[in-house]
């Protein structure tokens, strides 16, 4: 009788220590998040689709109004199903050299990437095709998966993060983006 009670204790007693560990393990977890809400574009470089190295930040040299990076991947189905809707949506501002789209594979094959967007017609200078094959999405941007979206004003800070696949020809993504070029546009 007596090892039953003393193993019933040392199991509540485990059982509390554990709850106590798990309880501080979930707060400095929590704590860290929130120290890495991502409020300005970070100075952070990719790769481009020629290998060459591309600095976000050499946009706004040329009076870039808005800039949207967008972190996908071959490998991602949602990435795979939403990315038809995406180049429509981006193809409404064809006539907008101020406003970029920067779409980012993440952890890619270069030879996949390129097959892939030669499935769609692009002939659309807002776009610009990059790679990070070295974590930048989620150690500098704080990406937790893909597809996410960010979208920078003219001064560079973050107007929205989008989490997630979206409708992208909803017609509130369309109105949503015009104010955000007004936004940007006060700002200059």
């Amino acid at each position: 009788m007596i090892n039953r009670l003393f193993i019933i204790f040392t199991i509540i007693l485990v059982s509390i220590v554990y709850s106590f560990y798990q309880k501080k393990s979930l707060e400095s977890q929590l704590s860290f998040k929130s120290e890495n809400i991502l409020t300005k574009l970070p100075l952070a470089k990719f790769k481009s689709l020629d290998g060459t190295e591309f600095d976000p930040h050499d946009l706004f040299k040329d009076r870039t109004n808005l800039v949207v990076v967008h972190f996908w991947g071959t490998w991602c189905a949602p990435c795979e199903a939403e990315l038809p809707a995406l180049l429509t949506f981006i193809n409404g501002f064809k006539s907008r050299p101020d406003v970029k789209f920067l779409l980012v594979a993440v952890n890619d094959d270069s030879l996949k990437v390129q097959k892939h967007i030669k499935k769609f017609t692009l002939s659309n200078s807002s776009i610009i095709w990059l790679f990070d094959n070295n974590n930048v999405h989620r150690d500098v941007y704080g990406t937790t998966r893909v597809p996410e979206t960010y979208v920078f004003s003219s001064d560079k800070v973050t107007l929205r993060k989008f989490l997630g696949p979206q409708e992208w020809m909803a017609p509130d993504f369309m109105q949503s983006f015009q104010q955000f070029i007004q936004i940007s546009s006060s700002k200059l």
